[in-house]
């Protein structure tokens, strides 16, 4: 691909950094396939590409290799060739876009094999191209072989801890093994609907287990206790406040227990019971969901019971807020109570009735 304006470039002839890196690259930067080069000669702009034989053309010069050189070793060669219709010293050469490469990916990882990614890819970009890592995935030592040297990288520390020094950029033939957690040495963390696990280490707390594992990026569904069971031993009950000074033995599980909140609903209602906290709801929805009406149940002297010692609040149905644990009482109309009294006296009526014939028959 190339293009020719006459004229000054409208891309500065003094950046020495590529529009689509993150950071400069240096002259010691090696060519290839998919490179680009901006090429300026006297008023003319061209880009030229590295062709996949490591060649690049030049109109009416002719071509050169580049392939396997230094940007700097490049840009000689370029020069020199160019000289043979241009000023050398009115040309000038720069990289414009670095090629993509391969990286091979293994180990706990959603998708093992062999990666084209973008120029200057960070590792944290990377995994999460592959889908991120599995549960079982060790990610306090994933490991770049670059070479015959491996760069141990404790990516939990860059995600919880913001250590973005870890975060290194990848190379061409670049190899990346993510180890999985050793069956026996971890401990296994349970929420709702999610289980992971953490490779055991001797003096690490269940507190720094929750954030190697990312709980705090879960949804919380208000974690009351946890239940720990260590092998061999009965089952314990922690609260989550101890959490930060609790241990535990390799091989672990920790399952987090829920409390659901709930508010009970009673008195002159079709559904008595429990119903789950909304709190968005205030008492005329829970009274209207467990089905009242006007006949059988009071508006006007609803209750609210809260509290270890609970004590009747007289609030309003439609304005006051209601909180998990409320026993919300609806009483019976006047109606509904008249007519018990009055069904009340005819039992009495009937039974009295009935005693005195009794009597008199058997007198």
């Amino acid at each position: 691909m190339s293009t020719k304006r006459s004229g000054i470039s409208s891309r500065s002839s003094a950046v020495m950094q590529p529009a689509s890196a993150e950071a400069p690259v240096d002259s010691s930067y090696v060519l290839g396939p998919g490179d680009f080069l901006d090429l300026m000669l006297e008023d003319n702009y061209l880009t030229v590409q590295v062709y996949p034989d490591g060649s690049v053309a030049i109109e009416e010069c002719g071509g050169v290799i580049v392939g396997g050189k230094t940007l700097a070793e490049a840009r000689e060669l370029i020069l020199d060739l160019a000289a043979k219709r241009y000023k050398r010293d009115q040309c000038f050469v720069q990289l414009s876009v670095l090629k993509k490469f391969k990286v091979n990916a293994m180990g706990a990882i959603s998708e093992v094999g062999q990666q084209l990614v973008e120029p200057q890819t960070r590792l944290s970009m990377f995994l999460r191209k592959v889908g991120g890592t599995l549960l079982s995935a060790d990610i306090e030592d994933v490991q770049v072989i670059r070479g015959k040297d491996t760069i141990h990288v404790d990516y939990s520390a860059m995600a919880t801890k913001g250590e973005f020094d870890n975060d290194i950029m990848l190379e061409q033939g670049d190899k990346v093994y993510v180890p999985f957690v050793k069956m026996g040495e971890n401990v296994s963390l349970i929420f709702p609907g999610y289980r992971t696990s953490a490779a055991y280490q001797e003096g690490r707390t269940l507190q720094e287990y929750f954030d190697l594992v990312g709980g705090y990026r879960l949804h919380n569904y208000g974690y009351k206790a946890a239940c720990v069971r260590e092998p061999g031993k009965a089952p314990r009950w922690i609260d989550i406040s101890e959490m930060s000074k609790t241990t535990v033995a390799p091989n672990t599980e920790v399952e987090f227990s829920v409390q659901e909140m709930l508010v009970y609903v009673g008195g002159a209602v079709n559904y008595l019971g429990r119903y789950p906290y909304d709190p968005s709801w205030h008492a005329i929805d829970y009274v209207a969901a467990s089905g009242i009406n006007t006949i059988t149940g009071s508006w006007s002297q609803v209750k609210v019971w809260r509290g270890k010692s609970p004590e009747p609040l007289k609030l309003s149905v439609t304005e006051d807020q209601i909180m998990p644990g409320d026993y919300i009482e609806i009483p019976k109309s006047h109606y509904e109570s008249f007519k018990d009294f009055t069904l009340f006296l005819a039992s009495l009526l009937t039974v009295i009735s009935s005693a005195f014939i009794i009597y008199v028959n058997y007198k």
